[in-house]
């Protein structure tokens, strides 16, 4: 029980959730029955997943053969921007960026690569890719499970901002530093197919769960036995701290949606769907995207704006997505402690850029639309 309760401690995103659920007991008596139990479940079931995907060493074989393919530090800082925003599409932003960053801090020590500009452009990557896939990020998952949303639905409101967000990013990397590689180092392992075939059968399946496509349940038990089979430790490596974190956000949310002063200002508050997306954009800067999703849902069925503003507003301040705090908290846990004072200042100019540029167009989007 002390094992568990000092690995539950350890997470500083859980403590400070909870604390959050804790203090919003003054504000509200939550409800049980507000807890999107449906989202859990997915987001279980997804972190299984992404661990037997990770189990296969898709994208450290990925990471091996970019390096041996790429002719300088820009290209390979580019291709790690790049598997940052089209992984995270499949394996949800948290887990691109829990792999890459590691990853590429250790490339970038030996290359003798300055690490803030390139970590940034790859952790906006990973939140801007998970956009647009239903589980790519905690927030899309809500978002159709809240809303019943189909999947031609889902991908009409994600593609303009996945398109734009590309574009974007190929502009940032013009930017990036341009210098000789020192060494090639090739990982010659090679993944065979059934693994590939099994680890696109599992996303298939789960996505297919998502959508409702397939029963959910049958999507989770198809997915843990192939856990259980492949690997039993993976049950061992699951981040069971990030599920309470996101049922402490969904109490807190609760709380905060008892309170009849603050549910009444929401609702004075987002009477359009641009007050929605202003909305979704600048709560998120406070208390991270998925609460503010949680939040605002109840009160609005302006889903695009809802949709654009929470997925933006994961730009900006290193708070406004889970996925930020995590690269940071990736920095701190390799000893990085020089470094993090350089990142977070890179970090929050690129970072205000990018949401300006986006919180623009996806303004004028919504308005044309």
């Amino acid at each position: 029980m002390q094992k568990i309760a000092r690995y539950l401690l350890q997470d500083k995103i859980l403590v400070v959730s909870a604390s959050c659920a804790c203090i919003g007991l003054t504000c509200g008596r939550p409800q049980m029955s507000d807890i999107n139990w449906s989202t859990i479940e997915n987001l279980f079931s997804l972190m299984v997943c992404v661990q037997i995907l990770q189990s296969f060493q898709i994208l450290n074989t990925c990471s091996s053969q970019m390096l041996h393919h790429s002719a300088n530090t820009r290209q390979i800082c580019r291709l790690f921007i790049l598997l940052a925003f089209f992984s995270a599409m499949f394996l949800t932003n948290d887990v691109a960026i829990l792999t890459l960053v590691p990853m590429f801090i250790n490339l970038a020590q030996q290359q003798k690569i300055e690490t803030a500009y390139p970590l940034t452009l790859i952790v906006i990557a990973a939140n801007l890719g998970s956009a647009l896939t239903p589980m790519g990020n905690p927030q899309n998952l809500f978002l159709i499970n809240f809303y019943h949303l189909n999947i031609t639905t889902f991908f009409k409101l994600a593609a303009p901002l996945a398109g734009a967000s590309f574009i974007l990013l190929m502009f940032f990397c013009t930017f990036l530093p341009n210098q000789p590689i020192i060494t090639h180092h090739r990982n010659k392992k090679v993944i065979k197919w059934p693994a590939w075939l099994l680890a696109g059968g599992l996303i298939a399946i789960n996505l297919g769960g998502i959508f409702n496509l397939v029963p959910k349940q049958m999507a989770v038990i198809v997915t843990v036995v192939c856990g259980w089979i492949i690997d039993r430790q993976i049950y061992q490596r699951l981040d069971y701290a990030l599920l309470l974190t996101f049922v402490c956000f969904f109490i807190f949310v609760s709380e905060l949606n008892h309170n009849q002063a603050i549910t009444q200002a929401i609702q004075a508050l987002i009477q359009s769907p641009a007050a929605v997306y202003l909305l979704g954009l600048i709560t998120s800067q406070f208390i991270s995207n998925v609460p503010t999703v949680i939040l605002l849902a109840k009160f609005t069925q302006a889903v695009p704006a809802l949709f654009l503003g929470v997925n933006i507003g994961g730009l900006g301040s290193i708070v406004a997505s889970l996925a930020n705090l995590l690269a940071l908290k990736q920095l701190i846990q390799l000893n990085k402690t020089t470094q993090i004072r350089v990142f977070i200042k890179v970090f929050t100019w690129v970072n205000f850029l990018s949401l300006l540029i986006l919180g623009i167009l996806g303004f004028f989007y919504l308005q044309w639309r």
